[in-house]
């Protein structure tokens, strides 16, 4: 078997998939919206950096963010179930596809580190004005040899199956990243080296008392790769339909029980509860709707523009109502949801309602929020700008796009 060969099959099937939604999110209002977001975070940065005093921990943020991002250094493997069978008895021979597998992980994953540092680099510039461009490119250079340390690690320890150990190894290179790109920022090339040789003994000690002495956990890599692919599902979820969408329910038994417990048990109401219970549950729904609140909460401090705080505001306002009208769809491959004696209109009701209802307690957040934020004015304002687009959201843009779910 020709594994160099394979992986190319399986890479070229991967991108193949990845383009296809892409194109779907890109052409819809999604893309607008993303577009305008940064267009304005970029406007209101250089803003912001007016204002920066020298003392801002500039150096720590960045060692922080790209600390993380070294540290985590999964490796894309495109593993698929029926690979315990066929590939298990040439597991010896897989040299070049674990090779080709690393350089790919390298490569998608130095565009996020570069994305970082480049975002970062008008604030850092700010506060170290001393500074030149070249030193931040060797910074970016330090940073992507630390990142092929980093992958090694953390391919060599993925043939243990003690969760101790790969918490312990990540705890560690964390530590080790952190400081050697906060050396960097600061000017101390020289502990950044020799922070750069820890992560280097990480790698050999990992060879040495895992790599070498275990064989592949071809279920742990599969079980993985199958929630990395997943995690990208769910985003085009977001966007479109995607069949292969899978979804595991949270219990969430409280909560369930707190929003339940007045809902009145009609047959009217069925659609109601069943949405309701799903967007708690879901282990997608509920997480997109706390995280758009809390980066619209920060947003709406640190922008300093009145205007500029009711610009994004109502742009995750938008979001909000955009991310879940894929819910319609959610119990699709349900049938006996086709089997309730209830009209098929009350579904796409029960859809309206749940989304402005989001909506509204999203806007009686977001208006106190702009009480503490700006003034009692501010808020008036916001709120009565935020309730007359959810209004026409919901009635116009909502009710299209849940009529062409349905097709």
């Amino acid at each position: 078997m020709d594994t160099n060969q394979l992986w190319k099959e399986r890479l070229n099937s991967h991108l193949k998939m990845v383009s296809r939604y892409m194109r779907l999110i890109f052409n819809d209002h999604l893309a607008f919206a993303l577009i305008f977001f940064v267009a304005g975070f970029a406007f209101f940065y250089q803003q912001w950096l007016e204002t920066v005093p020298d003392t801002f921990p500039v150096a720590w943020i960045m060692a922080i963010l790209v600390g993380l991002l070294l540290s985590y250094s999964p490796v894309r493997t495109f593993f698929k179930e029926a690979d315990t069978v066929f590939l298990l008895s040439v597991e010896n021979r897989l040299k070049p596809y674990i090779k080709n597998s690393i350089v790919y992980s390298f490569i998608m994953q130095s565009y996020w580190i570069a994305i970082f540092i480049f975002a970062l680099s008008p604030l850092y510039f700010t506060v170290y004005e001393e500074v030149s461009s070249a030193y931040l490119l060797f910074v970016l250079v330090f940073a992507l040899v630390l990142k092929v340390g980093n992958l090694l690690a953390t391919w060599f320890i993925q043939k243990t199956r003690e969760q101790g150990l790969h918490y312990l190894d990540m705890a560690i290179r964390l530590v080790i990243n952190v400081f050697a790109v906060f050396f960097l920022a600061i000017g101390l090339p020289y502990y950044s080296f020799i922070a750069a040789l820890l992560i280097v003994g990480v790698v050999f000690l990992n060879y040495q008392n895992v790599y070498k002495k275990f064989s592949l956990p071809w279920d742990d890599l599969i079980e993985k790769e199958e929630a990395r692919l997943q995690f990208f599902y769910r985003i085009a979820n977001m966007s479109t339909d995607v069949p292969d969408l899978k979804r595991k329910p949270k219990k969430r038994h409280g909560l369930v029980r707190f929003v339940t417990r007045r809902m009145p048990l009609r047959q009217n109401q069925t659609f109601i509860y069943l949405y309701s219970i799903t967007f708690i549950r879901s282990g997608d729904y509920l997480g997109m709707y706390l995280r758009l609140m809390l980066l619209a909460v920060f947003f709406a401090f640190w922008i300093p523009a009145f205007w500029g705080k009711i610009i994004f505001a109502m742009l995750f306002l938008f979001l909000t109502g955009f991310q879940f009208i894929t819910i319609y769809n959610h119990h699709r491959s349900l049938d006996w949801i086709k089997l309730y004696p209830v009209p098929h209109v009350l579904r796409t009701k029960a859809v309206h309602q749940l989304i402005l209802v989001l909506m509204l307690l999203k806007i009686i957040v977001m208006g106190v929020v702009f009480y503490f934020a700006t003034d009692l004015m501010g808020a008036l304002i916001y709120s009565s700008l935020a309730i007359a687009f959810a209004v026409l959201f919901e009635a116009f843009y909502v009710k299209g796009r849940i009529r062409k779910l349905g097709t």
